[in-house]
């Protein structure tokens, strides 16, 4: 219990030694006079630095107080607690006993079932991410459950990592680091993609927010920084993608090339899991101990606790813009895949054959190499590159399009075109008709007078969509014939 309370503490080792921690409304009449007063008996200045931090608020936006019941205890978000024990709790001790049925209706309908079980660590989260400098907080639970997810998310990225790399040769002996030194791929021991490359190159460029967000007292920046890159880069995107390299290095016929595929991958996943690890440390120090423990002997590193461990720096010259590049185009090719997915009302789990027209000899280059990482993320069965015009019109002719940098590409589906005709036609009748509707009011002097700017908006908005969509459909019914 000790131990989960010092998690609510402030992030006193990252912070400058004198440095006061205070809430804003307190300024003038306690650090001011702290300041006023040290310095008149002792000559010296107490501190040299104030983090004011906001106040922490119910989610209605009261100042929370145990008198007026409205207070949450960190240690029942921590550990969890049932609703009767909660209204007890907070329906004792109030200024005004006769409020006490006010708060225990107004605390069953914010908790109908108690408040769940969050974590320290889901806890310190949430509050780091929301201590924007000098703004209140009005508190709402549910953030703690989105934090607590991630924390979720990191420890299941951890599991798949270690599965892949304990046990497994990750190119972390010395020779190999040699032999990579002066051409590592050539001589068969680590071929990173540009993937490998792209994960480390982002890296190294939160390490650099994440220090600048220390420097200058935004814990929200170092927080959402975290949170963004593991989540949002490393398993959405690096965890998908390494799993691809690894299965293709197992299936690669040159066996020397396909082991140095998985080196390099294995690598990558253990030595940039390692790093996030204590990246994270100060926001989540238990799970970030826990994991690291585990990892750490995987990734060659040794220590006795994350907490001692060397804090990542960012290492500028490791940021590859090739392979950001490469990758950024691979994620709006599977970006776009999926949005012709959802205009053609196709399962994500019914796999399609893409057909790509790429009329430049690097576009073509680029989606050869990358069709198999292609496939597994958008969920396609095939990935066909036409450099002719007519062999591409033909194929493409009943799909919606989508553009994606130089090329042209849709997803192939063998559909009764009398039918889908018909579907469009409807569709497009039942446009035309809003549009005509929207059209009458936004003509009607009166209304337009008469209703609120923000109604109008909208009422434009609708009719820039319903333009929009018919024009597709138009194009669609178009390309039927």
């Amino acid at each position: 219990d000790a131990a989960q309370r010092g998690a609510l503490s402030d992030f006193d080792l990252y912070l400058p030694s004198s440095v006061l921690v205070t809430g804003y409304d307190i300024i003038s009449f306690w650090v001011a006079r702290m300041i006023m007063m040290t310095t008149h008996f002792t000559g010296k200045v107490p501190f040299k630095h104030v983090y004011i931090h906001g106040l922490v608020r119910d989610a209605q936006g009261k100042k929370m107080s145990k008198s007026e019941g409205n207070v949450l205890d960190p240690v029942d978000l921590i550990d969890g607690i049932a609703l009767p024990e909660l209204l007890v709790k907070r329906s004792e001790g109030l200024r005004k006993p006769e409020t006490a049925p006010a708060v225990r209706k107004n605390t069953e309908k914010e908790f109908p079932t108690g408040i769940p079980a969050f974590g320290a660590d889901a806890l310190r989260f949430t509050f780091a991410s929301l201590a924007s400098l000098g703004r209140s907080i009005n508190f709402d639970a549910k953030r703690c459950e989105g934090y607590r997810n991630f924390c979720n998310k990191l420890w299941n990225a951890s599991r798949f990592v270690l599965m892949n790399c304990e046990g497994q040769d990750c190119g972390l002996n010395e020779h190999t680091r040699e032999e990579c030194a002066v051409g590592g791929a050539a001589h068969g021991y680590l071929s990173f993609s540009p993937a490998d490359r792209w994960i480390v190159s982002l890296l190294q460029r939160v390490e650099a927010d994440v220090a600048k967000g220390f420097e200058e007292y935004r814990l929200d920046n170092v927080a959402s920084t975290i949170y963004d890159f593991v989540w949002n880069e490393f398993c959405d995107w690096y965890l998908e993608i390494a799993k691809v390299q690894i299965q293709q290095g197992r299936d690669n016929p040159d066996v020397q090339t396909g082991l140095a595929q998985q080196r390099a991958t294995r690598r990558t996943l253990i030595r940039t899991l390692e790093t996030i690890l204590r990246l994270a440390h100060p926001v989540i120090p238990f799970v970030t101990e826990e994991l690291w423990q585990k990892v750490a002997p995987v990734a060659g590193r040794a220590g006795e606790s994350v907490s001692i461990a060397v804090y990542p720096q960012a290492q500028h010259e490791r940021i590859d813009e090739t392979s950001i590049a490469y990758v950024d185009k691979l994620k709006q090719l599977v970006d776009a895949c999926r949005n012709l997915r959802g205009e053609m009302s196709v399962s994500p789990a019914t796999r399609l054959p893409l057909f790509v027209i790429a009329t430049q000899a690097s576009e073509a280059a680029f989606l050869k190499q990358s069709a198999p990482v292609l496939q597994a993320l958008a969920k396609l069965n095939e990935v066909r590159v036409f450099d002719d015009e007519a062999a591409w019109a033909a194929a493409a002719q009943a799909a919606p399009v989508a553009v994606v940098g130089e090329a042209r590409i849709c997803l192939f589906m063998e559909i009764d075109v009398a039918a889908e005709k018909l579907r469009l036609g409807k569709e497009a009748a039942r446009l035309e008709g809003e549009i005509t509707k929207t059209e009458g009011k936004l003509g009607n002097e009166a209304f337009v007078a008469r209703a609120p700017a923000a109604v109008i908006d909208l009422e434009r908005k609708r009719m820039a969509d319903f333009v929009a969509t018919l024009a597709k459909l138009k194009d669609q019914l178009a390309r039927l014939g």
